[in-house]
């Protein structure tokens, strides 16, 4: 069945405040995020516990969609990441979730295909971004729910065999370098 995103998702801008040197409340940006949406965890810039700050905390399962820059992609906020907020380059995404898993919706919105169509209804402009309305109307197609909780195994599935194969790479680094430092040497 095809639906329009605002069907089945409430879809808000991230929060705009000033970083704070004092401040104790991670403010999340592209750069918090690998190549792959994945959080990292490397916070580095921090918001004051204020009620305006605070009442833009993200919930469990929020979708981050960053809709500025060079880079679009999605990726699920979760509790376990502890407090944080997310800063204006992101649309936060919050779906009914008797209709859609979350984690399903962001393997829809990072498809190849849709990251295409997001990129090009940014462009034009010296830093691409998509307008809420674009957003919005973004078309596709939801499955029954059982089949979601198939993708989205799939996808963790996925993500995992990536993170261990750099943890292989980074070991196989290692290796060869001990190896070339003890031949030089």
């Amino acid at each position: 069945m095809q639906v329009k995103l605002k069907e089945i998702a409430n879809i808000q801008f991230g929060y705009y405040g000033k970083p704070s040197k004092d401040g104790t409340i991670p403010y999340l940006q592209a750069k918090h995020f690998n190549e792959f949406g994945q959080y990292i965890g490397e916070n580095d810039t921090f918001l004051e516990e204020d009620p305006k700050a605070m009442a833009n905390l993200l919930q469990n399962e929020d979708i981050l969609f960053v809709a500025k820059g060079f880079r679009f992609y999605a990726t699920l906020y979760k509790e376990e990441f502890g407090n944080a907020i997310a800063s204006s380059i992101f649309f936060i995404l919050r779906t009914d979730k008797t209709r859609i898993i979350p984690a399903y919706l962001v393997s829809v919105l990072n498809l190849p295909k849709n990251l295409l169509h997001f990129q090009q209804s940014g462009a034009g402009s010296t830093i691409p971004s998509i307008r809420k309305n674009e957003l919005a109307d973004f078309t596709f197609n939801l499955i029954p729910l059982e089949q979601q909780q198939k993708v989205v195994v799939l996808q963790e599935l996925y993500l995992k065999d990536i993170e261990l194969t750099n943890n292989i790479i980074k070991e196989k680094q290692k290796l060869f370098q001990t190896t070339i430092s003890k031949i030089i040497n």
